[in-house]
């Protein structure tokens, strides 16, 4: 991967389009927001998949992520709590929340960052 850096923004092209980070929102992505959709998204694959291999089907899944950063100057990510909203018919809560443990433990974003950031994946199934 290669980066452009202006005064403004960080740009990068990759396959699916130009990337563009910003500490201005309004600009581009901010980093932490990336490192978010890096956890939310890596730990989304890999629960489609194993749910796909235990032949659990699913209507609709959205993830909601809550952010906690540190107070001090470097404003660190302390830690990320996804929450996987499943949508479906007959599903067995205790089934998908094991299978995001499995998930999680085979996210090698999530893997990147533990222990250093707290990582907190929990199931809420939501009437079909």
């Amino acid at each position: 991967m290669k980066f452009t850096v202006t005064e403004e923004k960080i740009t990068s092209e990759l396959p699916a389009g130009e990337l563009t980070i910003s500490g201005d929102e309004n600009e581009g992505f901010r980093p932490f927001q990336l490192m978010v959709s890096s956890l939310a998204g890596c730990s989304s694959l890999v629960y489609k998949r194993i749910l796909a291999k235990q032949k659990v089907e699913w209507d609709e899944m959205t993830v909601e992520a809550d952010v906690t950063r540190s107070e001090d100057e470097v404003n660190r990510i302390e830690k990320v709590t996804l929450l996987f909203k499943v949508k479906g018919k007959d599903l067995n809560p205790k089934k998908l929340q094991k299978s995001l443990e499995i998930a999680s433990k085979n996210c090698s974003m999530v893997q990147s960052v533990v222990p250093t950031i707290e990582v907190e994946e929990k199931v809420e199934i939501v009437d079909a």
